[in-house]
């Protein structure tokens, strides 16, 4: 953590002091901007990365931005109307301004809100040797600092609908069936138009059952997208390590799930581009994978083949490689202090099997994990 993030986290103990200019320009200029600054209270030091949206009456998010070194942030200019701001910043609870007020009539406008934010606990971050992570505490330091410095970018790369639609191509892996009652797996390719590159389950989801589920008998695997990475909960069941990197514009962040985490979950690398400031490529595999195949998918499996076969002897599900089940999020920078997951691919474990039937004997099968492929690339971002 550098020393001016541990600055603005101890003023933020007390409140956060926002001060907000509003300049509209002329009539004839089409770039009407809404800027304005997060200054601590008190002290008046600026706070970095904190992230604003601009919402109207219904709770729609006009626009949002991310705070800068000097506490600056700079919007769209709305239509005059009733509007409220809402301030986040990763570790304190988010605050909502009171009523806004914007008049295009007026030439010029200073409007400034004291917003007391409470800390959220995140005990996680200690750095004591007291930690069940298998880092020391110096190791730990580091990979905090570097958590914290990309915070603010995993927090918004999910969300891009005030930037437009995107137009996406999706590749999915389908079952289709055969009249002898078998099924091969078929790739599928489709254009279409999103509001975001990757769906996936809420980071509470993923903390409390997490990145496989079943619905409707149909199995899902999610990925750590931003949402995911940046929520408290990540850091209660991760372990965070510094990664060095060939290349010296390049710095990784190691994540694995913390001792004793039964469900699946996920580890991997986080890449750092240093000179952007922002992510550049996330790579994880599934963990716990088998014990999850076992419970939800080999019964059904089981059944299967027996009502064709008779009963039959099942050996233990085989892995072979269990480092190709995961995935890979390349994110790309799309405008000032925006981002977005550009393009991923996910390998995802389903349970196919080999067998030995002989009339007369009991016959006897092999599960094993097959890789199925889901794939999306953004092909366009189409304005509102």
């Amino acid at each position: 953590m550098t020393n001016r993030s541990a600055l603005a986290r101890s003023a933020l103990v007390a409140g956060l002091g926002l001060q907000l200019m509003a300049f509209p320009l002329g009539a004839q200029e089409a770039d009407r901007r809404l800027s304005g600054l997060l200054l601590t209270e008190g002290s008046g030091a600026p706070v970095e990365g904190a992230h604003i949206r601009l919402v109207d009456p219904g709770e729609v998010v006009l626009a949002e931005a991310l705070s800068d070194a000097q506490g600056a942030f700079s919007l769209p200019m709305p239509p005059a109307g009733v509007y409220r701001l809402l301030v986040a910043r990763i570790g304190y609870r988010s605050w909502a301004s009171d009523t806004l007020h914007v008049d295009w009539a007026s030439e010029s406008r200073s409007l400034r809100l004291d917003i007391p934010v409470e800390p959220i606990p995140l005990p996680e971050l200690s750095v004591s040797a007291e930690n069940v992570c298998p880092t020391t505490p110096e190791e730990r330091q580091r990979a905090f600092a570097l958590y914290e410095s990309v915070l603010p970018i995993l927090s918004t790369v999910s969300h891009t609908a005030d930037l437009g639609a995107l137009r996406m191509r999706l590749i999915r892996s389908s079952k289709v069936y055969f009249r002898a009652g078998t099924y091969r797996f078929e790739r599928d390719t489709t254009t279409v138009v999103v509001s975001k590159s990757l769906d996936n389950a809420s980071p509470e989801h993923l903390v409390a059952h997490g990145y496989a589920d079943v619905v409707d008998t149909m199995t899902t695997f999610y990925a750590p997208d931003g949402d995911a990475l940046a929520a408290p909960g990540f850091l209660a069941t991760h372990c965070l390590r510094p990664v060095e990197s060939e290349d010296e514009a390049t710095v990784g962040l190691g994540f694995e799930p913390k001792p004793g985490r039964e469900v699946v979950d996920v580890q991997g690398v986080l890449w750092i581009d240093t000179i952007a400031g922002g992510p550049r490529e996330l790579e994880f595999q599934y963990t716990s994978v088998r014990p999850f195949l076992r419970e939800h998918l080999e019964p059904a499996l089981r059944l299967w083949i027996e009502s064709r076969h008779g009963r039959v002897n099942f050996s233990q599900i085989q892995i072979g490689d269990g480092s190709r089940f995961g995935g890979v999020l390349h994110f790309e920078s799309i405008a000032r202090d925006r981002w977005l997951i550009r393009e991923w691919r996910i390998l995802r474990p389903v349970l196919v099997h080999r067998g030995y039937f002989a009339a007369g004997s009991r016959g006897q099968v092999w599960p094993m994990m097959y890789p199925l492929e889901f794939a999306g690339e953004v092909l366009a971002l189409i304005p509102p």
